[in-house]
Order: C-alpha cells, then structure tokens, then sequence
C-alpha cells in the first residue's frame, strides 16, 4: 500500500474483461467514475486547493478487496480520511436505485502538526479493517455502533486507543449521486475507559462528551 497523487482511477476489471492497464488513452476518457466523482467532490468542496493524497487496495474490489481505496486530505490541523468501495463509484450494480451499494462511505479525522507534510498510513489501515467488518461482519453496521480492533486503531503497541465508533459525519452532508444516496459515517477512535463508559451509558453520550472540547471528533494517536 503506497501513497500516490490520484489522476484518473479506473476501476478494477473481471477475468473475463480486456485488461484495462492495456487500454489507450481514449478508452480511459470513456470510464464511468460518476460515483467516484461524486464522493470526491463532497468532500473536496470542504478542502479547496488540498494536495490530495491517495492508496489503492489490492487486489481491488472484484477481487476480494473491502475497499478500492481512500484518500487523505490536509487541513490546518488535521488529516480528512474518506473512503471509496463502500458506494458503487462507477455504474449501477444493485437493484436499489435509492442507495449507492451499502449507502455511505468512511471518513476519519486524524491529527496533524504544522509540519507534517505526508498522512501517516495507520488511518488507511484502520478503515479497511472496518470496511472489511461492513462486508463479512457477523451483523451490519449502524451509526453508534463500537469496533474493536484486534491489533489496536493506530500503530503503536502501546497506544491507548482499541475501538473505532461510528457517527454521522458533522461536516460531510450526504449527497444524491447517480448511483443513489450517499452518506458519510465518521469513525472516531475510543480508548478501553471510553468503551466502559459507553456500555454504561451509549456511544453518542461518550462522543458528546468527547466533542465539547474537539467538535470534529479528530482523533489523537496520542490520547491516552
């Protein structure tokens, strides 16, 4: 998994398709990426001029993949994480023409120093493990639900932080694309003493609680 600048993402291709590494510029034009399209330009609006930074999971959606892939954006003091697999990003697949494949897609707000110029990769890996969680978990996901993760939210051994909790996102509203209505859900990282506080109470008190000093839930891979 690297970082490189997005230009045009093509969609990955079944066996049985033309191998579209081998397509010539005018096939690429032809691509549908309205879904895509639109997922970028939510959030970019909320981003103007951002170098975007972007990861593409292999082997790709078709090919067993939870997500096709996920970009970071900068802003003054945090990284935007946004996600792209969950929603049909080229043609409609499904017979649901009011939802885009399972409706939303990912965000996650990390924080940043002044002079950090590249996002760190924890983030990426962290939403494919609950992208994987969306599409093989034993239930589905819904907003105020908690995930643990197995090896812990960041890269740290020692970090604190073990669970990923889920709201509607406070900035990104959802869109109607093409494909059907696209929302977006924030996870939002809890450290053990969060978890226990939300099985005595629930998720959105222990993110209310969170927000009143850090009201877009921007995670620190330092909290402990």
């Amino acid at each position: 998994m690297g970082f490189f600048r997005r230009k045009r993402q093509q969609p990955p291709t079944p066996p049985a398709a033309p191998d579209p590494a081998a397509a010539g510029p005018a096939d690429l034009d032809d691509l549908d990426e309205r879904g895509w399209d639109a997922v970028t330009q939510a959030v970019s609006q909320h981003h103007p001029g951002a170098r975007e930074f972007h990861v593409a999971y292999s082997p790709g959606l078709h090919f067993g993949s939870a997500l096709q892939g996920c970009s970071a954006l900068p802003g003054p003091d945090h990284w935007f994480y946004v996600t792209y697999g969950l929603t049909e990003l080229w043609g409609k697949d499904s017979d649901d023409p009011t939802t885009s494949g399972f409706g939303y897609e990912l965000t996650m707000r990390v924080r940043r120093s002044p002079t950090e110029e590249t996002p760190p990769e924890w983030p990426y890996r962290a939403l494919v493990v609950l992208a994987q969680y969306v599409r093989s978990g034993p239930q589905e996901l819904w907003l105020g639900d908690r995930i643990r993760l197995a090896n812990g939210v960041t890269d740290d051994p020692d970090g604190a932080l073990t669970t990923l909790a889920v709201r509607l996102d406070p900035v990104v509203e959802p869109i109607e694309t093409p494909n059907g209505r696209v929302a977006f859900w924030q996870a939002v990282a809890l450290t053990d003493t969060d978890v226990e506080e939300a099985k005595r109470s629930t998720t959105d008190e222990v993110l209310e609680r969170l927000a009143t000093d850090n009201a877009l839930l921007i995670t620190d891979p330092e909290r402990r």
